[in-house]
C-alpha cells in the first residue's frame, strides 16, 4: 500500500494503467462530494435558521479556504512529496462531513465548511499532481483530457443525486453518503503507486506561486470569471424571459464538454504548439458566439445551441491551459505551477459570483451577459500578445 516506484518514462509508456485508473476514480469520487454539497448546503442553511442572503456563504467559505491553502500546498508537495498531503487533504475534507451528520447549527456549518475548503485545496491540488506524475509526457494532453472527463461526469451526476437524497430522504443521509464516499477515496489512494519526482532542495526559500505559471493562470482566471455569470444567473435570466428550460443549456454544455476534453488532449499531444493554439482559439471563440446567442435569447433552441457552444469552451480550455501551465514550469516546481493555476480558478469563481451579481442588479441580465464577452477578449489578447507556449 502507498508504494513508491521509480518510473522511467518512455515515449511508448502506456497511459491506461491500473494506477491511472485509480487516480481517475479518486478524482471522480472527490468531485462527487464537492458537486453534491455545493447545491444542497444553501438549502440546508435556509431550512435550518439561515437566510437567503447568507446561503451563498457555504460556497464562499470553501472557496476562500481553498485560495489560502493551494499555494502553500503546491510548495509543500514539491518539497515533501504527494502522498502525505493527499491523505491530509482527504482527512480535512472528511472531518466536516462527519460533523454535519449531527445536523449542526448554520453558523457552525459555515465554519466547518471553511475547514472542508482547506481540505479541498490540499487534496485536489495533490491528486491533480499525482495524475500529472503518472502520465507519459508524450500523452499528457490526452491523459489530462480523460482525467478531467471524470470531473465532468461528477458535475453531471452529483447535483441531481444529492438533491434527490435530501428531498426523498434527509440531509443526514446525504452527509452519511458523502462521508462514506470520501472514506472510499482514502482507501483508493492507499493503492496508488506514487512515482518519484524531483523535489525542491532542503533549505530552499519557500515560493508559493510559480512565476512561469502566472500568465496562463491569469488567462484561466478571466475565463472562469466570465463563466460564473452563466452558473449563477442563467436560470434567473431565462425565467425573466418566460423560459423554464435553462436546464437544457447545462445538459447540452455537459455533452460537448465530455466530448471535447479527450479530443483537446489528443490534439495538443499530436500537434504540439499548433494544437495549443487551435484548442485555445476554439475554446474562446465558441463561448463568445454562445454569449451573443444568450444576449438575443428568446427560445429553448437558443439555450441548447448556446450550451453546445459553451461546452466547447469548458472542454478545450480547462485541460489545455492546465497542461500549458505545468509544461512551462521546471519539473521540481510542477506542484507550485498546478497550485497557481487552481488558485486562479478559485479567485475567478469567488470574484465573479460577487461582481456579476452587482452588475446584474444595476444593468439587468441581458447587458450583464453582453459584458461577459470582455474577459474572453482579454484572455485572447494575453494568449496571443505574449505568445504563450508550452515552454517558458
Amino acid at each position: 500500500m502507498g508504494k513508491t516506484s521509480t518510473v522511467a518514462e518512455q515515449p511508448t509508456a502506456p497511459l491506461f494503467t491500473l494506477n491511472f485508473a485509480l487516480i481517475c476514480i479518486a478524482n471522480l469520487t472527490l468531485y462527487m462530494v464537492f458537486y453534491g454539497l455545493n447545491p444542497t448546503l444553501p438549502i440546508y442553511i435556509e431550512q435550518f435558521g439561515g437566510t437567503t442572503r447568507i446561503a451563498g456563504l457555504a460556497l464562499t467559505s470553501l472557496t476562500l479556504a481553498a485560495i489560502i491553502s493551494r499555494p502553500v500546498t503546491g510548495w509543500c508537495i514539491d518539497r515533501y512529496g504527494r502522498r502525505l498531503f493527499l491523505i491530509i487533504g482527504l482527512l480535512l475534507f472528511l472531518l466536516p462531513s462527519l460533523v454535519f451528520i449531527r445536523m449542526i447549527p448554520v453558523i457552525w456549518l459555515i465554519l466547518f465548511r471553511f475547514v472542508q475548503g482547506l481540505g479541498w485545496g490540499v487534496g485536489h491540488t495533490a491528486v491533480t499532481n499525482v495524475a500529472l506524475d503518472v502520465m507519459p509526457p508524450r500523452r499528457m494532453g490526452e491523459g489530462l483530457g480523460y482525467f478531467t472527463l471524470f470531473t465532468s461526469i461528477a458535475m453531471a451526476l452529483a447535483p441531481p443525486l444529492a438533491l434527490w437524497l435530501i428531498y426523498a430522504y434527509s440531509f443526514q443521509l446525504l452527509f452519511i453518503v458523502c462521508a462514506a464516499v470520501i472514506i472510499c477515496t482514502l482507501i483508493i489512494t492507499l493503492f496508488i503507486k506514487y512515482p518519484q519526482v524531483g523535489k525542491n532542495p532542503a533549505g530552499e526559500r519557500p515560493a508559493f506561486l510559480e512565476k512561469s505559471a502566472l500568465l496562463p493562470s491569469l488567462v484561466i482566471l478571466l475565463i472562469i470569471f466570465s463563466y460564473t455569470a452563466i452558473v449563477s444567473f442563467l436560470a434567473l435570466y431565462a425565467l425573466e424571459l418566460g423560459l423554464q428550460t435553462a436546464g437544457f443549456f447545462f445538459t447540452a454544455m455537459a455533452l460537448t464538454t465530455m466530448a471535447a476534453r479527450p479530443l483537446s488532449g489528443y490534439i495538443v499531444d499530436r500537434a504540439g504548439q499548433k494544437g495549443f493554439n487551435l484548442c485555445f482559439g476554439l475554446g474562446t471563440v465558441a463561448p463568445i458566439v454562445s454569449l451573443v446567442i444568450l444576449i438575443f435569447l428568446s427560445s429553448t433552441l437558443h439555450l441548447v445551441l448556446a450550451g453546445l457552444l459553451y461546452g466547447v469552451c469548458l472542454g478545450f480550455i480547462y485541460s489545455t491551459v492546465l497542461l500549458l501551465t505545468v509544461r512551462r514550469a521546471p519539473p521540481e516546481r510542477k506542484g507550485a505551477a498546478n497550485a497557481t493555476y487552481w488558485t486562479a480558478v478559485d479567485i475567478g469563481v469567488a470574484s465573479g459570483s460577487v461582481c456579476w451579481g452587482f452588475i446584474a442588479a444595476d444593468l439587468g441580465y441581458r447587458l450583464m451577459f453582453g459584458l461577459t464577452v470582455i474577459p474572453f477578449l482579454l484572455a485572447l489578447y494575453i494568449y496571443y500578445r505574449y505568445r504563450l507556449s508550452s515552454t517558458a
